[in-house]
């Protein structure tokens, strides 16, 4: 098993009737993308989703809260309107609340795919990024 293996990206958190999870990153880019892998390692099981095609993701926002949310809502809304389920990042830049990547995964097809639960957007409730020793922890609850 590598290193990367051993990392953990995401846990759990307590919350009555939403998904609450703080995400682990070292660096930004690995923060984001933790983030794409914890919204559709809920969604639905992961080992399914191959990476058959890559979307490329431009978005620009005003903080870089404001960043890490678009980039959930932008994950999210490709679920919903196109029904490409992600699996991973590849290319991710942040600079400047500037995010660039290309993003891989398949169109969702409900005779390989089981969707575990609906997600439907990040909100603000309990919403923040932290620096510390080891890198970035993110506090989301999501609406389901």
């Amino acid at each position: 098993m590598s290193a990367l293996n051993l990392i953990v990206r995401y846990k759990y958190l307590d919350h009555t009737s939403d998904l609450g999870v703080e995400i682990y990153g070292r660096d930004l880019p690995e923060l984001f993308s933790n983030g794409l892998f914890t919204i559709f390692d809920n969604i639905l099981n992961l080992d399914c989703v191959e990476a058959k095609e890559t979307r490329e993701i431009e978005i620009t926002s005003q903080t870089l809260d404001e960043l890490l949310i678009d980039w959930f809502r932008e994950l999210l809304f490709l679920f919903a309107t196109e029904y490409f389920a992600a699996k991973e990042v590849k290319n991710i830049k942040i600079e400047n609340n500037h995010l660039s990547a290309e993003i891989s995964g398949e169109i969702f097809d409900k005779k390989r795919h089981r969707i575990k639960i609906e997600i439907k957007t990040p909100t603000y409730h309990m919403f923040n990024i932290k620096k510390t020793d080891s890198g970035f922890v993110a506090t989301v609850i999501f609406d389901v």
